[in-house]
């Protein structure tokens, strides 16, 4: 066992030398070690009994990279079990966790890897880590919305799960991983559980049943693709899957189709890495792509694997339903409370004086204002007359009624951050939004951008998607903040095109730093905000926690309000988005 205290001053690393060269030496020897007291690690499968979970046996003949991902390497993949009372952590809260953990890794290893370490090896890559938990799991830069499978949920819930593809040269960096874990254990109030004894048995030539353990949807960079080795169905599946996720850091399937195509025609990884910085992927998309087995780099090479000569082809063969399916995905995920079309029906309850689907008049009485719900009305009344024990009947209490109400019309106006700021996620997530509000909403939508000295109408108010794609692929993140530019632009914009009942939603991950009538940036922005009141059109601010004072202040002044975020991830987008409209009943 490895007894360990973790801390954060950058001498840690030297610290961690010993007990690093200790689980070095258990793995040579094909053995499992614990760290601390919670955590079994090895690069093999474990295993314990239900009734007897302080014990937990490594099984030496089975490699945790095989077994778990089908791998035709060994000793590549770490397997780790951090073990806690029976109860659910959150996963995504552990995703976020490890991912700091990783990057205060890097950091500390960069100021002392030439005193640790003798290679120039670059220190740990979060695409590279895997976690399951009671909730469920995921790649930890992924959307997290794996390991969704119930067996799979009720297996994980005495225990964390996490294998990471770690270099040798790195094997400090667990502990981070472990020191991560066991804090998102104990926020979620639940007590770390001592492992007494380690066995190391071999499964005698056996395949050990991983039924539970399966993931049919898994999204991890640490399983090799082999087309040959898959069936028509989850080839299909597979290809379908990694073209949604990469056209994600792209504009389009049909940018990604590009980007393919480049890399089969012999772009080296410079070129390549240039090019796609400027639309602020560059690095990360590469990773990604090498990571989903779609192309390798040796040196300045990059190519594409069998499988990314597969997804080429693919994608030529399939764009057209690609992209249906791509607009389905974007569409579905607004929030199911919301109501497509022009009107909103609700049932109403008579005699009661709730809020939100009830109403105070008696149906019965005189108080009729919609139509009677007989399905409904039936519903209700055989569940009262059950919890009563008594002869089917209704009563007034049961009926309910169906109100329609119609929408207001409105349009929307998104107004972008497009400042250097902004290249990459944040970018990305603004548009994702544009284009989920045009294929989810019945409104007119634009779109426009301040960045440097210039705010820039991209995307007129319009109904028409396809010239709303066309616009939003012209979009770059360059230069400053003139953010009072941005407002004025807008107003102006709105009150040309007559815009019905509109809903400015700005969207920055900053505050301004160019002034637009004045020497103050700030009070400039404040100036222009007070001008949307006036006009009476709804605002709404999304931006993030650092500048929260601000960008209150700023939206009071507009007569809005402001939603601050973590990050400008595309669902928290979109999830305040609609929150507003339905606060605004716009």
């Amino acid at each position: 066992m490895v007894e360990w205290e973790l801390d954060y001053d950058n001498q840690f690393l030297i610290r961690l030398i010993q007990p690093s060269k200790q689980i070095a030496n258990a793995i040579e020897k094909q053995r499992g070690v614990r760290i601390g007291q919670s955590t079994v690690v090895s690069q093999k499968m474990h295993t314990y009994h239900p009734e007897h979970v302080e014990e937990i046996q490594i099984v030496q003949d089975t490699d945790a990279g095989q077994a778990f991902y089908h791998r035709s390497d060994k000793g590549k993949i770490f397997h780790l079990d951090i073990f806690h009372e029976t109860g659910l952590v959150d996963h995504c809260q552990v995703a976020a966790a490890i991912k700091q953990a990783v990057e205060l890794y890097n950091l500390h290893y960069s100021m002392q890897h030439i005193i640790v370490f003798t290679n120039k090896e670059q220190g740990v890559n979060a695409h590279y880590i895997d976690i399951q938990t009671g909730t469920g799991g995921g790649r930890v830069t992924g959307d997290l919305n794996r390991g969704k499978k119930l067996s799979l949920k009720r297996a994980h819930e005495n225990h964390v799960h996490v294998a990471a593809l770690i270099s040798r040269d790195h094997i400090a960096c667990l502990f981070y991983l472990v020191n991560a874990v066991e804090k998102s254990i104990l926020s979620a109030s639940l007590e770390l559980r001592r492992n007494e004894k380690i066995v190391h048995i071999l499964s005698g030539g056996g395949k050990s049943d991983l039924s539970p353990y399966a993931d049919h949807q898994s999204d991890s960079f640490l399983q090799e693709k082999n087309c040959n080795d898959m069936s028509p169905i989850v080839k299909e599946h597979q290809l379908l899957q990694d073209t949604e996720e990469l056209a994600d850091q792209f504009d389009s399937a049909r940018d990604l189709q590009k980007v393919l195509d480049d890399v089969n025609e012999g772009i080296n990884h410079s070129k390549l890495l240039k090019q796609l910085d400027k639309s602020g992927n560059g690095r990360d998309a590469i990773e990604r792509m090498i990571g989903m087995g779609v192309m390798e780099a040796n040196r300045s090479q990059i190519k594409l694997t069998d499988y990314g000569q597969a997804l080429k082809e693919y994608l030529k063969l399939n764009m057209t339903d690609i992209d249906a399916y791509i607009r389905r995905t974007i569409r579905l995920i607004k929030p199911a409370s919301e109501v497509n079309g022009n009107s909103l029906t609700l049932l109403k309850k008579s005699g009661s004086s709730g809020t939100g689907s009830s109403i105070t008049e008696n149906w019965l009485t005189g108080g009729i204002s919609g139509e009677l719900a007989v399905a409904e009305t039936i519903h209700a009344a055989a569940g009262r007359t059950v919890l009563e024990n008594n002869e089917f009947s209704i009563t007034s209490a049961d009926i309910r009624q169906q109100l329609r109400y119609r929408k207001n019309k409105n349009d929307f106006c998104l107004l972008v951050d497009a400042s250097a700021s902004m290249a990459g996620i944040r970018i990305r997530a603004a548009k994702f939004l544009a284009r989920h509000l045009f294929l989810a909403s019945s409104d007119r939508i634009s779109v426009i951008t301040f960045q440097e000295d210039k705010a820039v109408v991209q995307v007129p108010l319009t109904r028409n998607f396809h010239l709303a794609e066309e616009c939003l692929s012209k979009i770059n993140s360059i230069g400053s903040t003139p953010l009072a530019l941005g407002l004025n632009h807008t107003l102006a914009y709105l009150r040309e095109a007559r815009a019905v009942n509109p809903l400015i939603i700005l969207i920055t991950d900053g505050v301004p730093t160019l002034p637009d009538r004045t020497r103050d940036p700030l009070a400039d922005a404040l100036t222009a905000a007070a001008n949307i009141k006036s006009s009476g059109y709804g605002f709404t601010c999304i931006g993030l926690k650092p500048h929260r004072g601000y960008l209150e202040e700023l939206s009071k002044a507009a007569g809005g309000r402001a939603y601050i975020l973590e990050e400008l991830e595309k669902q928290a987008l979109v999830k305040a988005t609609w929150a507003e409209r339905r606060y605004n009943g716009r």
